[in-house]
């Protein structure tokens, strides 16, 4: 009898010992709301279910009911061992890589009840290394000097869009405003955008200037909240991701529910609570909860709310590992995404599996003399995506439960080509399809 209390005292203490760790932790989302990854519906379908659950599942404290949990940074480390900060330096290292370039094909549908607008564009990245010293997060930003990355984007498709691009330069010290400009070729004039710009829409669709191009680090102010598991980990290698969009069609709603149904995996993440600083590019709501991948620190997800606390819109981004340019494994968080606007009562998607790290990308592209540039179709043949020159081995990509996941997605095994890689891939599938049906 005695042994059996010392066991179940001995037990108690180890239980007690882990909950006061931060290493036994609930689940911080209210599942009576709905939520992108919790249906593999798909469109007007999916915006169905969220005005099934009503107005009252979009406030915030219904949603996440930690969403107000106050700690130091000390606590908040010592509870989950890390915090929102650390996770957020994460998520702008996966986004912006240090010593990569990227080129990259991507497609828009966005979807009111007035119809259908498609929009697609080119875009590259380059971002040179920074000094070693730069890349501690504790090194001072004001003691930062150059420019960290540039990214321009030209917009091909519509006709009325054709010849649009954006310039932005992203200097070093993040305390700095980006250096981002639009220019509007109808016009002949260019424009630069300010942190005040930073919730304009991005050529008319659900997303902002600031979700795509211009959050920075210093834009809010972060904590975790709790934790969760979220759905939108596609375990899909470049030439996979290249036959999905020539099968479906890019956006269409096959491809849509095939990604969501099929080819998405959970993954363990923290919440992170990110309440904007003013004057920065977040100044435009109240509160962002993001969901955050404890491995990588990428996010999945994020909801945005105004001052009342109600949900302004939510935006789930579905990363995938694949094969870079040079054979190396690298997540992008382009592969799809899907932005769903609460007061407009709309949608945007957008697909980019055509993508890739690695590939050349010269510095003369980041300048207003590129920006300027005629772009007379749909083509720009200096920015094609090129296909990786090897691919990285399967192990080095995904764990082996991910391994065994991916025998579903890709019953036949691994797809290791793909004819005309440097093509525009499903562009005749995406002109013909509408995603009002």
């Amino acid at each position: 009898m005695k042994r059996f209390c010392f066991v179940q005292l001995m037990l108690t203490m180890v239980l007690l010992f882990i909950f006061n760790s931060g290493f036994c932790l609930e689940d911080c989302f209210n599942y009576e709301c709905m939520r992108q990854d919790l249906s593999d519906k798909y469109g007007w379908d999916e915006l169905k279910i969220w005005e099934e659950k009503g107005k009252d599942s979009r406030t915030l404290e219904k949603r996440w009911p930690t969403w107000q949990l106050q700690l130091t940074t000390e606590e908040e480390k010592k509870k989950y061992g890390t915090t929102g900060l650390e996770l957020m330096q994460k998520q702008y290292s996966a986004s912006h890589s240090e010593g990569y370039s990227m080129r990259m094909f991507v497609y828009i549908d966005v979807v009111h009840e007035g119809g259908v607008r498609k929009i697609a564009g080119w875009r590259c990245d380059l971002n040179p290394m920074a000094p070693k010293e730069y890349l501690d997060p504790n090194f001072a930003e004001d003691k930062k000097d150059g420019e960290d990355w540039f990214m321009i984007q030209h917009w091909v498709h519509p006709a009325d869009t054709r010849g649009t691009g954006i310039l932005v330069k992203s200097p070093n010290n993040k305390a700095q405003e980006n250096d981002t400009w639009v220019w509007f070729p109808s016009l002949r004039k260019e424009r630069r955008l300010t942190p005040a710009g930073g919730g304009d829409a991005l050529v008319g669709s659900d997303l902002t200037f600031a979700e795509a191009y211009l959050w920075r680090i210093t834009d809010e102010k972060f904590q975790i909240i709790g934790e969760t598991k979220f759905k939108s980990f596609l375990p899909v290698d470049y030439y996979e991701g290249l036959t999905l969009l020539d099968k479906y069609g890019p956006n269409t709603k096959q491809f849509g529910e095939f990604i969501k149904g099929t080819v998405s995996q959970s993954r363990d993440c923290w919440v992170v609570r990110a309440i904007p600083v003013k004057g920065g590019y977040a100044d435009w709501y109240s509160t962002r909860i993001a969901i955050m991948d404890k491995e990588w620190g990428v996010a999945y997800s994020w909801d945005i709310f105004d001052s009342k606390q109600r949900m302004m819109k939510c935006y789930t981004t579905y990363w995938n590992r694949h094969s870079d340019y040079n054979g190396k494994p690298h997540l992008s968080p382009f592969a799809f995404g899907e932005a769903i606007n609460f007061e407009n009562w709309g949608f945007t998607v957008i697909t980019a599996l055509q993508s890739n790290w690695g590939i050349p990308v010269p510095e003369v592209w980041g300048s207003l003399m590129e920006l300027k540039k005629s772009v007379p179709s749909i083509r720009i043949p200096y920015m094609e995506v090129l296909a990786p020159q090897q691919l990285a081995p399967l192990e080095q990509l995904y764990d082996p439960q991910t391994i065994e996941a991916r025998k579903k997605i890709f019953p036949e095994g691994r797809i290791t080509t793909f004819a005309n890689p440097t093509e525009i891939v499903g562009w005749d599938k995406w002109v013909s399809s509408g995603e009002s049906e």
